[in-house]
């Protein structure tokens, strides 16, 4: 099983690229619909690393509560960052 140090190196670096590109399009033309999603999604990726590599309560590796709670805070998360990511993605596209 990969280190917690690994398993966090992913979204922290998305993340960190992709609000970094989206604060560098915002300063540049102004805030447009994909570049808010863009820096969602970037702040919520970072956001998943970020709990991961300091092994924040939902996102750790251990067993989920008796109710499956545990993970909703990651689900969350990594759902928002999906979503985000995949619109700003077809509205910059379009």
């Amino acid at each position: 099983m990969p280190s917690n140090k690994a398993t966090a190196a992913a979204p922290l670096t998305t993340g960190v690229l992709l609000a970094g590109t989206a604060v560098r399009e915002v300063v540049r033309h102004g805030p447009e619909t994909w570049t808010t999603l863009a820096l969602a999604g970037g702040l919520s990726a970072v956001a998943v690393g970020l709990g991961v590599l300091t092994g924040f309560r939902g996102f750790g590796s251990g067993e989920d509560d008796s109710d499956g709670s545990r993970r909703r805070t990651t689900v969350a998360l990594a759902g928002l960052a999906l979503t985000c990511f995949t619109v700003a993605a077809g509205i910059a596209l379009a």
